[in-house]
């Protein structure tokens, strides 16, 4: 099966089971008519029973006449683009730590940027072998990859967190008096 390929089914939802493919539209609408005409001459014909079965996905129980059927082109499902995800991942983890003081960071980036993420990314995945086998190593390269594309772009966090808080009571203090 590959894009632009042509099968048939039964009918027109549910999942196209095929195990026949065609080239063309015209050659699978004229193996399904011929199918079924070959089939309907006898219903009985356990080897023609089978191939509409295989071809059409139609399970005829009581031998009854198939006239109808389905053909639909293949389009194949792109495997997904990770660059927006990872860009969400990094805006949400920003967000548990600095809260809404981080709201929108991120929202800014640039299709020219988020293309070059995408492009290393991808030349990263391939060079460096599948996502299976990557290393503690791998993933530091990748993380000051991105730290530094965020960096030069002017995409790291504005908003800060305040730590090590201490409260102070100027009356400690021997130059204040009350």
């Amino acid at each position: 099966m590959k894009q632009g390929q042509w099968m048939l089914n039964g009918s027109y939802g549910g999942r196209w089971e095929s195990i026949t493919y065609f080239d063309t539209k015209d050659e699978a609408i004229e193996h399904g008519i011929n199918l079924l005409k070959k089939y309907n001459h006898n219903t009985h014909d356990e080897k023609t029973r089978n191939q509409v079965m295989n071809d059409l996905t139609i399970y005829s129980y009581y031998n009854e006449l198939i006239y109808t059927f389905f053909v639909g082109e293949i389009e194949e499902i792109a495997f997904p683009d990770e660059t927006d995800s990872l860009l969400e991942n990094i805006a949400e983890r920003v967000c548990e730590v600095a809260g809404e003081y981080s709201e929108g960071y991120l929202d800014d980036v640039t299709e020219e940027h988020r293309e070059e993420l995408q492009s290393f990314i991808y030349r990263w995945e391939y060079s460096e072998g599948y996502l299976d086998d990557v290393t503690e190593e791998h993933r530091e390269e990748l993380q000051s990859f991105i730290y530094r594309w965020a960096k030069q772009r002017g995409y790291l966090p504005e908003c800060f967190l305040i730590r090590e808080i201490e409260e102070i009571d100027i009356r400690n203090f021997e130059e204040v008096s009350e």
